[in-house]
């Protein structure tokens, strides 16, 4: 019994319940036997480790998916943290469970709900956790714009899933009273139905908040620095100071379309000494006090 509660455990970052070691024919009495010799450790009720784990965050959400029962599934901020999606970094312990299943959790945030269906369900580095365009619907509701856009940025870019992927999610979850899916879908349309404005456009808007901010006008359409042959052009750049910024006017697809090769020309920018600096059309309409800091402290750093 020993050696498969072992194997069980290995598999659950060393952790294991009380249900699952009862399944593998270890007594009520054989439980407290290894408890009060402290060759299984108490972490939260009805779920025990064996000695010498290392604590970790994803050890706590193994810990509390046990706890909250099999049905548990890592959501919300720490299911985007366990994606590896941007702006979410590891620490939140959040898990979901059906709704009217009623638990406290020992250390972490419990969640209910009505819709979390098998095919929203995935599992990543041993854990049960939602899908990334699930996690998206779940997030929709608490989670400020920018910060769900760069996710989305994030997850869109290295294929973690597609547009379609997360509009069908929200199609199937939208009903009346479902916070944040019409702030996902806005978000979703800016992407790929939504007006895309021209280059032009996109320029002048760009010029208007450097200049709006006291920075001075780089030169437009600059050959490229490295490669005089090609007849390349960069959008914008300081030449004195070896700094590049592209601004980006095209759909989301294109972009996706179009990643490796303006990863492949950044890296080339870097080689020869020039740092780059990406704005879409939505950092310019949304934040452009951030982007201006941004130049700034790029301009300032080149002078040092």
């Amino acid at each position: 019994m020993d050696d498969a509660v072992a194997e069980l455990a290995a598999g659950q970052y060393l952790l294991f319940t009380r249900d699952q070691a009862a399944g593998l024919g270890v007594s009520p009495k054989t439980m407290e036997r290894r408890l009060q010799a402290r060759r299984w450790l108490f972490v939260a009720p009805g779920v025990y480790s064996l000695p010498g784990a290392a604590p970790s965050w994803r050890r706590d959400l193994m810990a509390a998916c046990l706890q909250a029962g099999p049905e548990a599934v890592v959501s919300h901020e720490a299911a985007a943290a366990l994606h590896g999606l941007d702006t979410f970094p590891p620490g939140s312990v959040t898990v979901t469970v059906k709704h009217g299943d009623h638990q406290h959790l020992r250390a972490g945030r419990l969640r209910q709900s009505t819709d979390l269906g098998l095919h929203h369900r995935t599992v990543v580095d041993g854990l049960p956790v939602t899908t990334v365009a699930r996690t998206f619907c779940d997030l929709a509701a608490g989670t400020r714009p920018a910060r769900l856009r760069a996710a989305l940025d994030s997850a869109f870019a290295t294929r973690s899933c597609s547009v379609d992927d997360v509009r069908r999610c929200l199609e199937e979850l939208r009903r009346p009273g479902k916070r944040g899916l019409r702030r996902l879908a806005a978000l979703l349309e800016a992407r790929t139905g939504g007006r895309v404005p021209a280059p032009s456009t996109l320029e002048r808007r760009l010029k208007l908040v450097l200049r709006e901010n006291g920075l001075p006008i780089p030169v437009r359409e600059h050959e490229l620095p490295w490669d005089r042959q090609t007849q390349g052009r960069v959008d914008f750049a300081y030449p004195g100071q070896r700094i590049i910024i592209e601004a980006d006017s095209r759909r989301w697809h294109t972009r996706e379309r179009d990643f490796e090769v303006d990863r492949r020309r950044d890296r080339e920018a870097q080689l020869a000494g020039w740092d780059v600096y990406r704005f879409t059309w939505e950092d310019l309409r949304t934040c452009p006090e951030e982007v201006a800091a941004t130049v700034r402290r790029a301009l300032a750093l080149s002078r040092k």
